[in-house]
């Protein structure tokens, strides 16, 4: 959504296409639960690392103001008071379980809520999400398609090892019950609210945009988020630049990474929702609990799936641990989950080293591919991330 969104096109008060209004209030609990020095350190290394949400605030050793503008011309949008040691903090309203605590060591996971989000519709949709090609007379490669298999292979191994699975979606139907005609109103709006002139063919594709991109992961989170999961795990393949997907193109290497929330940008922070979401992150202490699963998740798909990592420069991502594929950065899906979230990147679904695993298909045991045995880059994937979940919920 960064990349959509343009901040001098921002007036004071505004929000992001289909943001509802946020209600402050549900802050309230959170007064004097943090310290000064921790939420400064919080905003600077993780939230905002280009220091620009300091342009939407003023700071004391007392509290933080916030505001929807850079001139602070309208009345504070909320004001969040500090704890003034970390032995005085007030307790945080919601906690998220971190540890396994089952006494049954076939299912060392019982008790434990996890949700998985296999990202993009697919189905019927697959084409309108740009996230679709087809190679000659090879298989088609429909991304969706890819992160359902996945899950499905991930979540019989959760559930294997006693987790009980919060699906956010499990087929090829939207979750949203928006479609892209409905939403030529809001597309129109948000063209204007850009300055920019709102053709019929532009408008329509700014509607597609906000159907599957927008619409359709607010409905997930609004389904999954009163469940109350401890862990949302969001899967998907990478890609590279295919070109015309009549002729996409190939690339030689995939990557991998993996995403916590953070990295927010000024054009994102002069959004009233994003300042919202963003705080809710930072005061859930959501971001330690995702740079410890990131990390743990993340090692575990490079050492399995033996793929190099991603790099990033700029503010948009932020690098942060030392596994070296593991970055902050804001996506609506690890901004609208409550609670920590673990949001991964496979390889690239157009990379040569990947591109004929994936047209195999999902199977059992081994097949020879490229001249090399290997198991089915969906069950790879699928096992990487449950090791690296058993860790992080301190099962060896």
């Amino acid at each position: 959504m960064g990349l959509l969104l343009s901040a001098a096109a921002v007036r004071a008060g505004q929000l992001a296409p289909l943001a509802p209004p946020p209600n402050w209030a549900h802050l309230e609990p959170y007064q004097r639960t943090i310290t000064r020095k921790e939420f400064t350190r919080l905003i600077d290394q993780v939230y905002s690392p280009d220091k620009s949400f300091w342009l939407f605030s003023q700071i004391d050793d007392d509290k933080v103001i916030i505001f929807s503008d850079i001139a602070h011309t309208t009345p504070p949008l909320f004001t969040l008071s500090f704890a003034k040691s970390e032995s005085n903090c007030a307790p945080l309203p919601v906690h998220y379980k971190t540890q396994a605590t089952s006494t049954d060591p076939a299912q060392p996971l019982k008790g434990l809520r996890i949700a998985l989000d296999p990202g993009h519709i697919g189905g019927n949709w697959a084409q309108l999400e740009a996230r679709y090609f087809k190679l000659g007379d090879d298989p088609s490669v429909e991304e969706a398609k890819l992160n359902l298999i996945t899950c499905e292979a991930l979540a019989d191994r959760l559930q294997a090892d006693g987790a009980t699975i919060i699906w956010a979606k499990h087929d090829y139907t939207p979750v949203t019950d928006k479609r892209p005609e409905s939403l030529l109103d809001a597309a129109v709006a948000w063209m204007k609210q850009l300055h920019l002139k709102p053709n019929d063919r532009a408008a329509h594709d700014r509607a597609a945009l906000l159907f599957y991109r927008v619409a359709e992961i607010r409905a997930r989170a609004e389904k999954v988020n009163p469940q109350h999961p401890d862990l949302t795990i969001c899967v998907h393949y990478n890609a590279d630049d295919w070109g015309n997907p009549d002729h996409p193109t190939l690339t030689e290497h995939s990557r991998l990474v993996i995403f916590l929330n953070g990295a927010y940008e000024k054009s994102e922070l002069a959004y009233d929702d994003f300042k919202f979401d963003m705080l809710r992150k930072l005061l859930d202490r959501d971001a330690a609990l995702e740079e410890r699963g990131c990390a743990l998740v993340g090692q575990e798909m490079l050492d399995t799936l033996k793929y190099p990592p991603e790099t990033y420069t700029g503010y948009f991502a932020r690098h942060l641990t030392d596994v070296p594929s593991v970055y902050a950065r804001d996506l609506l899906a690890n901004r609208l989950y409550h609670g920590p979230v673990i949001y991964c990147e496979g390889p690239y679904m157009n990379a040569r080293d990947a591109y004929y695993r994936i047209i195999a298909g999902d199977y059992l045991g081994q097949r020879t591919i490229q001249s090399q045995r290997v198991p089915s880059i969906y069950r790879e994937y699928a096992a990487s991330v449950e090791r690296g979940v058993l860790k992080y919920f301190g099962v060896k």
